[in-house]
């Protein structure tokens, strides 16, 4: 079966995504990664591979154009009787036939079939391998022998993504051949990664090979492609030149020759991959260069993601809900944004301090370890003093020298968010390293960032936002030091309210907190009360954004204010009706309104942006995420569906693929608001915090399902109507199998019949020991 068919593809059955038009808005694209080597696919083939830091490792030179979409890695067919010449995909020939890229877990499947023959070209990563392989069988559609010339092709990087100096860094490449393995070899002598100011060698060897005898090789870009040919030379001529060495605008191309019998069809692979030294290419290429090996790593790779996000998964009625939650935003979160940390809009590959802490938290879902060591990892880059760094290359530690005002806060709250998970207390006494010397037990790492926070506030006691808070557009506003953030305030009260509840505390700690608590409060409901929502932040020079007089309404000053429980209950009530007002559209809550539409140097970078898009009144997705939050804590179950009707990728792009122009199957950092030449259009796809908050939401404040140690409680703030549906949850020794059994269609938080375990219950709270349980929702 198809599911929500457009004009340019459709979610399987099994929720995978296959793109069947290669004409899409934008590059339809995929991630793969095991950890360490991965690949960024877009549905037209092209893309790029990286090893450990994509912004610093990357192994094929790639443009970023959105429109052309025409630099990665590719095979050239060349029909030696008719002289006609294919590739096995879209890109770069665009020969006529018939295309597709089907995505799923850990691999792209392109598929393409010309007039005599068809092309299957599966590519996936193995699990503990730095490698990727193409798994490619030719068909032979006609009655007649078919005799072909196969040509890989990519240009050399390794390095730096912005090594588009070509003239000199051709100067720093070496290229050889080896002819008992037949692979190339390639090596570049400089690595302009900041870290050894232009005096080191990148650390490893790329080699390429496939399991096919190799007739011919070029590694000069020159040599192979000619000088201004649509088509490479070397492909139309088929003459190789067998170039190596020096000195050479390096690119990696092998040539093999393929004779096909009528009907029929022929497995290869083609491997691309790094190493350390030339033994491990060579023990790698003799691995990979048989076909079966390559099989049985992708039926590993298989049994793996199979089970990797089997911890939460469903079957109902609303299959975008199905195919989101149980694969493509845990796949996002983690994939996406853990392993690999790039995409194509942004390339990244740092460790992002607020950011991979909040990504982690989504595995909570299905495998809290994943969560556990993101949290030990993040905490060994803060300082002695509470503070942390912003974010961190992971292959050369470089960091920014700026100070955020929120990073060092997600420390706490993620860990406070663990442990209420899981029960796991034990997190608080793990002993780790500052990256400036010494070393001391989580908790105290936790507790020396709420007092840097609280050493960092106005004398009106509201925090600072030194460079930036969470928006990190906002970086005018304290750049004197003296700008203040009321968001802020928002945060830092529920933390010093999470660590009260989870910290084992001295009585000195505890005060602290709790009379913190009590100024922060306080002081922020007396300044930040506008009469009718909450204002964002004031400037340096005194000017309240987001104030009456500023006549613009920020989201997240209105979400917190009902997530930290900081206001009364009435202030809850009035700020939710101004979201309600003036920021929920079709499209999503927008991040504030009206935009800017002239640069202020005192606010920051985001005024700079085209108004409408991304963190100038768009809707910012990570925020947005937020509102089902807050709408749950209000039991506003009509808000809660529209927040994630209107954000869902796959409802969004169903209704209208071309104005929404992303991918359906990932989230998007944000989509343009109102007042955008493109309303509702979506870009930035694998970004940041939009799939981990998506994911968890769905969960914990739609479907109301949550875990508390070995407790679940399960409350829903939807008014969905399924007949019927089932939910499997699986944590360490516990399975729990929930039915909803509705057959009058009634909507789903009034649940009035509940069954633990074949025993009628009113508790929505079920305590579980180990082993299976059983909990029936009747309406």
């Amino acid at each position: 079966m198809k599911f929500f068919e457009s004009k340019y593809g459709f979610f399987k059955e099994n929720g995978n995504y296959t793109v069947t038009s290669m004409n899409t808005p934008m590059p339809w694209t995929h991630i793969i990664s095991n950890g360490e080597y991965g690949a960024v696919y877009s549905q037209a083939g092209s893309g790029y591979s990286f090893y450990r830091d994509a912004s610093q490792s990357c192994i094929n030179r790639w443009v970023q154009d959105l429109i052309k979409d025409e630099y990665g890695k590719y095979i050239y067919i060349h029909d030696n009787d008719t002289g006609r010449i294919f590739s096995t995909t879209f890109q770069p020939v665009q020969a006529d036939g018939r295309y597709s890229a089907e995505y799923g877990p850990g691999f792209v499947l392109y598929e393409s079939e010309f007039e005599d023959f068809k092309v299957s070209s599966r590519i996936f990563i193995p699990l503990e391998s730095n490698l990727e392989i193409n798994l490619i069988e030719i068909e032979n559609k006609t009655g007649r022998e078919l005799n072909l010339t196969l040509f890989t092709y990519f240009e050399l990087n390794m390095g730096t993504m912005g090594d588009i100096h070509r003239e000199f860094h051709k100067l720093f490449f070496e290229t050889e051949f080896d002819f008992d393995t037949q692979i190339l070899l390639s090596r570049k002598h400089l690595w302009a990664n900041g870290k050894k100011h232009w005096n080191a060698s990148y650390d490893w060897f790329v080699f390429h090979g496939t399991s096919e005898d190799v007739e011919g090789f070029d590694t000069d870009k020159k040599l192979f492609c000619g000088n201004y040919n649509k088509m490479p030379s070397s492909v139309a001529d088929g003459e190789m030149h067998n170039s190596r060495g020096r000195n050479i605008d390096a690119i990696n191309s092998l040539k093999f020759n393929m004779i096909l019998s009528p009907k029929e069809n022929k497995v290869f692979s083609v491997f691309l991959g790094v190493s350390e030294n030339v033994e491990e290419a060579v023990n790698m290429a003799e691995k990979y260069s048989s076909v079966e090996n390559c099989r049985l790593e992708y039926f590993k790779i298989e049994e793996y993601w199979r089970e990797k996000f089997n911890g939460f998964s469903m079957q109902c009625e609303d299959k975008d809900m199905q195919f989101m939650v149980n694969f493509w935003l845990p796949y996002q979160a983690y994939v996406g944004r853990l392993l690999a940390r790039t995409g194509y809009y942004q390339f990244g590959g740092a460790f992002g301090f607020r950011d991979q802490l909040q990504d982690s938290l989504a595995a909570l879902e299905f495998d809290s370890d994943i969560t556990r060591k993101q949290i030990l990892l993040h905490a060994s880059h803060q300082r002695s003093d509470g503070s942390v760094q912003h974010w961190w290359l992971p292959l050369t530690g470089i960091s920014p020298m700026e100070k955020w005002s929120d990073d060092l806060l997600w420390l706490p709250f993620s860990v406070c968010e663990y442990i209420k998970c899981t029960g796991d207390y034990g997190i608080l006494g793990e002993k780790i390293e500052f990256s400036d010397g010494g070393e001391s037990s989580l908790q105290d790492h936790c507790l020396r960032a709420i007092k840097n926070s609280l050493s960092n506030t106005s004398e009106r006691s509201i925090p600072l936002i030194l460079d930036g808070d969470w928006n990190d557009g906002m970086n005018g506003v304290g750049s004197g030091r003296k700008g203040e953030s009321f968001w802020l305030s928002e945060f830092l009260y529920l933390v010093m309210k999470l660590a009260l509840e989870y910290f084992v505390l001295e009585k000195d700690e505890t005060d602290l907190l709790k009379s913190s608590s009590d100024r922060i409060k306080n002081s922020f409901n007396e300044i930040a009360w506008n009469g009718d929502w909450f204002s964002r932040a004031v400037t340096d020079n005194g000017f309240e954004i987001g104030s009456k007089s500023d006549n613009r309404i920020f989201l997240n000053s209105q979400n917190w204010a009902i997530i930290s429980d900081i206001c009364d209950f009435s202030r809850k009530v009035k700020v939710m009706e101004e979201v309600r007002k003036r920021l929920i559209t079709d499209y999503g809550p927008l991040l504030f309104t009206p935009p800017f539409t002239v640069p202020d140097e005192s606010i920051g970078y985001l005024t700079r942006y085209a108004p409408g898009s991304r963190e100038n009144g768009g809707v910012y997705t990570h925020a947005a995420v937020w509102t089902m939050w807050s709408a749950n804590l209000m039991n506003d179950a009509i808000l809660c569906d529209r927040v994630y009707e209107t954000i869902s990728p796959v409802l969004r792009s169903s209704g209208n693929p071309d104005r929404y122009s992303a991918e359906p199957y990932v989230m998007p950092g944000n989509s343009d608001g109102p007042l955008s030449q493109n309303p509702g259009r979506a870009g930035w796809t694998w970004y940041t915090g939009s799939a981990g908050w998506y994911y968890r939401s769905t969960i914990k404040y739609l479907l109301g399902i949550r875990f508390e140690g070995n407790i679940l409680r399960i409350n829903p703030c939807t008014e969905r109507r399924w007949e019927s549906a089932e939910i499997n949850i699986n944590r360490a020794n516990i399975s729990v199998k929930i039915l909803i059994e509705n057959p009058c269609k009634k909507s789903l938080k009034d649940i009035n019949k509940i069954i633990f375990d074949g025993e009628k219950t009113d508790s929505r709270e079920f305590y579980l020991s180990e082993g299976k349980h059983k909990i029936i929702l009747k309406y």
